[in-house]
This record gives structure tokens, sequence and C-alpha cells, in this order.
């Protein structure tokens, strides 16, 4: 409003919903209310951009923008992931891992929404030979910490905190998991997919979205017996985890910074006046980003 009172016009207005914090589970009163906040906005908005089939559906549904579209999240830049094999190798080796034992990787802020305690109630219904990296940092991580050792599994444990160079985590492991409550599009199951490494994740929305064509192994949130299952069957077949991981690989290819970037920014000129027909070429432009 005040743009407008300058300008004398209102300027157009993107949103960008990186993933609602409710769906179909939540509480009705929680809902309600984070509903309304979308709601209250939805007038001003020219175009909101959602990154999921479920937010999507929703935000057309409930019409929470003038214009609605999807778009593949904001593209990841996979460039950094490549040539690091090596590196992989090497942190296996500082971690004290030997060829027989299983690394799985699950990179995120120790939040009650991202459910580190619940990976750590299935790990301790797995094999000793399989291990568990939860690089970052976050309110709940001393709870975590103290719930590892309370549940005999901190051995299997590591907590490396904030870690600048996630691709050696990928490099290293041997599968990734996720328990997160909800996402819009997760950066870190997408850099593992496309590290090839098969993927066991709660049964979200953007994690169902990003397995829908195949890489990993769903089960419901919360429920640490089904998701030591599912990682299981990955401990127990290593023909699975191959297939999965190449599955995952193929799978991811669309998310690439290269891909999604034009995409975006067509999204974002289709709302300025006059610029939806100039069709401008951002192709060679995806390392100046800043991302």
């Amino acid at each position: 409003r005040a743009a407008a009172g300058l300008s004398g016009r209102r300027p157009p207005l993107v949103t960008v919903a990186h993933g609602y914090l409710f769906d179909n589970e939540t509480a009705p009163l929680k809902r309600e209310i984070l509903l309304a906040a979308e709601r209250l906005t939805a007038p001003q908005t020219d175009l909101l951009l959602t990154m999921n089939q479920w937010d999507y559906e929703l935000a057309r549904k409930k019409k929470l923008g003038r214009r609605v579209e999807n778009v593949p999240g904001m593209g990841v830049d996979f460039s950094r992931l490549e040539g690091r094999e090596t590196d992989g190798g090497l942190l296996r080796r500082e971690l004290g891992l030997g060829p027989d034992e299983l690394l799985a990787v699950y990179a995120a802020e120790f939040s009650a929404r991202k459910s580190q305690s619940m990976l750590l109630r299935a790990m301790a219904l797995l094999p000793e030979r399989v291990k568990l990296a939860l690089p970052g940092q976050g309110a709940l991580l001393e709870e975590c910490k103290a719930l590892a050792t309370h549940l005999g599994v901190e051995r299997r444990i590591f907590f490396p905190g904030s870690e600048p160079d996630m691709p050696r985590w990928y490099a290293a492991a041997d599968l990734a998991v996720s328990a997160s409550r909800s996402e819009g599009l997760p950066f870190n199951v997408m850099e593992a997919m496309y590290a090839g490494l098969p993927v066991t994740a709660s049964a979200v929305k953007g994690h169902t979205d990003l397995l829908a064509e195949g890489g990993g192994l769903l089960y419901p949130y919360g429920d640490a017996a089904a998701c030591a299952a599912q990682l299981l069957r990955l401990t127990e077949d290593a023909g699975l985890r191959w297939v999965l991981g190449a599955q995952a690989r193929e799978a991811v290819m669309p998310y690439g910074l290269d891909e999604v970037l034009p995409q975006v920014m067509e999204a974002y000129l289709s709302a300025v006046p006059g610029m939806a027909e100039r069709k401008p070429d951002f192709a060679g432009t995806t390392r100046s980003t800043g991302r």
C-alpha cells in the first residue's frame, strides 16, 4: 500500500509459497488460523507460485492469489555435488566406517517439524551396522543428543553441527532419510537424490512429489517402526539400494537450477505488463544468481 501511494499505482506482487505449514492432518484450529493469513493477502497477490501439488491444489481451490501456478522449486545447483567421491571416502575413514557399515544422512534444523527424535527411535530398532548422520543446529539439538544416549544409540549417531560442505556427506552416505512433518520441496532430499542415494522419507507433501517417479520408500509420518522397516529393507538389499539410487538421480534432474531458473523467471515476468511477450533468454545465467 505504501508503494502504491508513492507511485500512483500498485506494483505487481508475486508471492512464492515455499511450503504451507499445514495440510489435511493439521489440527483444524491451527489450519484455519494459518489459512486465514493466506486469505488476507490473496486479494493483493497478482501471482502465487507454489512448489508442490498439494499446495497448488489448495491455493487454486481457496483462490489464494489472482493467478496460481506451480513451479518445480527454485532450482538446485547440482554442480557442487560433482566429483566428490574421493572426499566421501576420506570422510568415511574419518568416521571410522567399515565397508559393511551403512551410513544414512539427514541434514535439517533440529526442530519439532523435522522430527529427528523419531529417527533416533527408529535407529534403536536397526542393526548395529547402520549409522546415522544428523548435520544441523537448532533448539532441539541437545535434547536429541540426550535421547540418543538414553536409547543407547549414541555411538551410531553423528552430530556434526552446522555443515558448510554437505556434498562430502552425500558422497560418504549409502542412503538418505527424512522425517519431516511437512515440506515445500526440500533441498536436502533433492541433493541426496542427485548424489544417487535412495531415500526413505515420511509420506508428506513435498516428499511425495519428489518420489512419485521412484527413487525411495515412504512411511507414515511419525511411525518409527515403519521407518525402521523401510530402512531395514534398504540395509538388507544392495540391489534395491542401487535401483532406487539410479531412479532418484533420474527423477530429480528436472529440479536442477539450469532447468528451473528460466521457468521461474518467465513466471515472474508474466506478472509485469509488457514483459510476458518478450520471452527473455536466461541461458547461461545460472552461475550469477547469487544462490
